[in-house]
């Protein structure tokens, strides 16, 4: 149903990695861990402190890779295929790898690897394949989920991190529940998550405020099949159609999630304003530019500020790019240091 107050969106639309929760620790670190783990279980080598949030958010840049799991297994099958000599010369190919990934994702870099011969890897990695029948893909699981939750979202028993503190614990709520209710009474109860994560793993760390998301309309894809998967444009459509909205603010951090609202704008004719968040990015900078070269319609630090802004952005065309001034002189600043 249209809005009938000043308003000028019927709804807003979140993803929560990068957006609603600071995931460094959490799913970065799950990543890191995988990686450690399987190369060392396949080649007897350590590769602790190969990979870096730089290198993460270089593949999540392409817009394929909103999965964790496919990173994790992009990483792997790169250092597979091309044995660096260094932990520096891993780097340098991974983020050559990365450069080379487009959204096709973790199908990208195996054509960008075949050069290498990697039929021989990918047999061993099993990959992508359900969690009962892939070991990476299990691996991740229990290491972000720990015993308890792993048992709950796979319907298996650990098998190979069976000790140790479940990273999902250090998800951090990047947004307070004061904002999340103020944002909930401006759109009546429209406001749903489009995530990538699984509805257990949202609800768990989205606790103390998962009661302001209009549930029927929330879309987990973790949950769904792999074709729905960001960008795919069914998720944005589904939540809007659950809501009955027209037109939407989507709240993102990545490119898929930018890609996955312009596709769902184009395919429903509705206007969908997209809204950048940079503040829980291993480099802010670097998508902030990312997102002005786009042309999103606005940028902020924290979803905290987006109360604020919602009418700025309407008011302005839908074509607004809104930075306190403090972060305006940042900017700039780092613009003149590129240069």
């Amino acid at each position: 149903m249209h809005r009938t107050d000043n308003l000028m969106y019927d709804c807003v639309l979140f993803d929560i990695d990068g957006v609603l929760v600071d995931i460094r620790k959490s799913y970065n670190a799950a990543i890191k861990e995988t990686v450690e783990y399987m190369l060392k279980f396949i080649t007897g080598s350590s590769f602790r402190t190969l990979v870096t949030d730089q290198i993460i958010l270089k593949f999540r840049q392409s817009g394929g890779f909103n999965n964790d799991t496919d990173t994790s297994y992009a990483i792997i099958l790169a250092i597979l295929a091309n044995p660096p000599k260094s932990i520096l010369q891993g780097r340098k190919f991974l983020a050559k790898v990365a450069e080379n990934s487009d959204e096709s994702g973790y199908i990208s870099v195996e054509k960008f690897l075949a050069i290498y011969g990697i039929d021989k890897w990918k047999k061993v990695l099993t990959y992508p394949a359900p969690v009962k029948d892939s070991m990476l893909a299990r691996v991740f699981d229990e290491i972000f989920y720990g015993p308890d939750l792993f048992r709950k979202q796979d319907h298996l028993e650990p098998k190979y991190w069976t000790t140790g503190r479940p990273l999902i614990k250090n998800d951090r709520l990047a947004v307070s529940a004061k904002t999340m209710k103020k944002l909930n009474k401006m759109f009546k109860g429209n406001l749903a998550i489009v995530s990538g994560r699984s509805r257990l793993a949202a609800e768990y760390s989205l606790q103390p405020i998962i009661k302001y998301f209009n549930s029927d309309a929330c879309i987990f894809l973790e949950d769904k099949k792999r074709k729905y998967a960001k960008p795919n444009p069914y998720a944005v459509k589904h939540a809007m159609k659950m809501m009955g909205a027209r037109t939407a603010v989507y709240v993102g951090d990545s490119a898929e999630d930018l890609l996955m609202a312009r596709r769902a704008e184009k395919e429903i004719g509705a206007k969908i304003a997209f809204v950048g968040i940079y503040g829980n990015s291993s480099e802010p900078d670097e998508t902030i530019a990312m997102f002005k070269q786009e042309g999103v319609e606005a940028i902020i630090r924290s979803v905290n500020q987006l109360p604020n802004i919602i009418n700025k952005v309407h008011r302005c065309s839908l074509k607004y790019t809104w930075l306190p001034p403090e972060e305006k002189q940042g900017l700039r600043g780092s613009q003149r240091r590129r240069r």
